[in-house]
């Protein structure tokens, strides 16, 4: 299934800011960057706030948002430059 609320943590809020920024199908949110959607996130006016990307990161894993470890944090800060 492509569909974005098929993924694992991303309730209607996820969908709906990834809807906002043009990502409505997991083969768009695989074809983007972390870059891309934090500055996407900017410029329509949304926090690009971390839990979105570690929610993102363990969805895609098919893991609960609150599995992700220490390292995979600080891998995911160092890709928003943070």
């Amino acid at each position: 299934m492509n569909d974005l609320s098929a993924i694992k943590n991303f309730g209607p809020y996820m969908v709906k800011i990834l809807n906002a920024i043009g990502i409505h199908t997991k083969e768009e949110l695989l074809n983007s960057s972390y870059s891309k959607i934090k500055s996407d996130l900017e410029q329509a006016g949304i926090r690009p706030h971390l839990n979105i990307f570690y929610s993102i990161e363990m969805g895609l894993q098919n893991r609960p948002w609150s599995s992700i470890t220490p390292n995979e944090k600080r891998e995911i800060n160092a890709l928003l430059e943070l």
